[in-house]
């Protein structure tokens, strides 16, 4: 794994969490920004699928922890989809999901903390949380998307 060379306090923590606790899953990216923002990426084994995930910290007070769980969705608009992601949103409060500009859906948590008391341990509890969310939820999310890409293919 690179090792983190910048300012940011929050990537620095989470690198030394992930050093002491010989997990070897991330790549780190440093971002030439003012915010001094660090990306760190691996994936989520998920129905067979390996689904991308991305930490992303700098020095504001937030930290971004991001799962792509769809790509290029056709059925976008299909109201189902856009009901069972409204459904997800009311019930889980950890996270949200929301469909990007290129229809890629994607479940996205903000985990608040100035960079002195950033927790890696809450980055690591919300992505078990995740993972099991999306263990759950996966097979019934998909059966969506792939039934509102049907509705949206033309025949």
């Amino acid at each position: 794994m690179l090792t983190v060379t910048t300012a940011n306090v929050k990537a620095k923590t989470f690198q030394q969490f992930l050093e002491t606790n010989q997990i070897n899953c991330f790549a780190v990216q440093e971002v030439a920004d003012e915010a001094h923002t660090v990306i760190f990426r691996t994936q989520l084994e998920i129905g067979g699928q390996q689904l991308p995930v991305m930490l992303i910290t700098d020095d504001s007070l937030y930290t971004l922890l991001q799962v792509r769980v769809a790509v290029a969705v056709k059925g976008a608009n299909d109201p189902a989809l856009q009901e069972y992601v409204n459904f997800l949103n009311q019930t889980y409060k950890a996270f949200k999901y929301y469909l990007s500009e290129t229809n890629d859906l994607i479940l996205d948590s903000c985990l608040p903390a100035v960079p002195e008391r950033f927790e890696p341990q809450l980055v690591s509890l919300t992505l078990d949380i995740i993972l099991r969310h999306l263990t759950e939820e996966y097979p019934a999310l998909m059966r969506t998307i792939w039934a509102g890409e049907n509705a949206a293919s033309p025949v």
